[in-house]
């Protein structure tokens, strides 16, 4: 690819390139480089052969950098789809998104056309990619007509990527709307969701500790045993306190995995903040006044 290796970029790209039809929510803050990763990913799958059909949903607005980005940097050649290449492929195909392996259209396209949709969910795709997932909005009673279309494509479609930089700007359901789409048996339940994230914090306790490889407090010990039952537990706790410096890092690293396994959103979010990665720059606001457009019409008193 033709971009730089950064680090927090690189761990993302081996962990979730290398699955089998990966199903994650990429959650960086805004800058991070997300878009990076996602290529990053898609082309992986794509040399190893996971991934032969890949279809791209954006706002209508970032279709044209998404193009430029998959061309220029990993040399993915993806194909606009709007209405007038379904058109022109019709020639070729009853579905035009059969005429493609690459595609990448907007999600303002499909909710205008339901026909699309449905022969989008009829065509096979290998990965599904998802820009600005958070616009996706949800209620267990009344679901967008945006988030029913994702979902529709995502419930045939073994891979799905799901792009936000605000993970939770709308709220914990708003949060929970986006890991259902990416696996709805794990995620069944809002009110469950809410009662599980609750816990959440004796886990974050227990894996903070065991990345500082610092002696495990009692506490933190109670901690692990309450939330994981194994046969090995014992010994991995044993295996803590080895003067075997190998051992003890084996040891520390299977308590984490299986921790992060079986609580919280595990292996599905992964989100990188500009506090935790070093090398970028800081952001800096530099506002400019603008004039109001004659068409919008202050209240009476109100000055612009």
């Amino acid at each position: 690819m033709r971009a730089g290796l950064i680090p927090h970029q690189l761990y993302i790209a081996h962990e979730v390139g290398r699955r089998h039809a990966p199903r994650v929510l990429l959650a960086d803050e805004v800058g991070l480089g997300k878009t990076i990763e996602a290529g990053m990913i898609i082309h992986q799958q794509v040399l190893a052969g996971q991934a032969e059909r890949v279809l791209i949903v954006v706002p209508e607005t970032l279709q044209h950098q998404w193009l430029v980005e998959m061309m220029r940097r990993f040399n993915l050649h993806f194909s606009i789809f709007d209405e007038e290449r379904c058109v022109e492929a019709f020639a070729d195909s009853p579905n035009p998104f059969d005429t493609q392996q690459l595609v990448l259209c907007s999600l303002e396209f499909l909710r205008k056309n339901r026909r699309r949709v449905e022969q989008v969910c009829d065509t096979h795709w290998d990965l599904l990619v998802v820009d600005e997932a958070h616009h996706l909005t949800w209620t267990p009673t009344a679901p967008s007509r945006e988030y029913q279309i994702i979902e529709s494509i995502a419930e045939h479609t073994p891979g799905v990527l799901l792009l936000t930089a605000t993970p939770e700007q709308l709220g914990q359901q708003s949060h929970f709307a986006r890991l259902r789409l990416l696996d709805p048996d794990r995620f069944y339940d809002y009110d469950a969701f809410v009662e599980e994230a609750e816990q959440y914090a004796p886990v974050a306790e227990a894996v903070e500790a065991l990345l500082a490889d610092a002696p495990l407090s009692d506490n933190a010990q109670r901690s692990i045993r309450a939330l994981l039952q194994s046969d090995e537990l014992d010994e991995r706790v044993s295996a803590i306190d080895s003067d075997d410096d190998a051992t003890k890092h084996t040891a520390r690293q299977q308590l984490i995995d299986d921790l992060m396994d079986r609580h919280g959103t595990g292996r599905v979010l992964f989100r990188n903040t500009r506090a935790a990665i070093s090398g970028f720059p800081s952001r800096h606001l530099h506002m400019h006044p603008m004039a109001l457009p004659s068409s919008i019409k202050l209240p009476c008193g109100w000055r612009a």
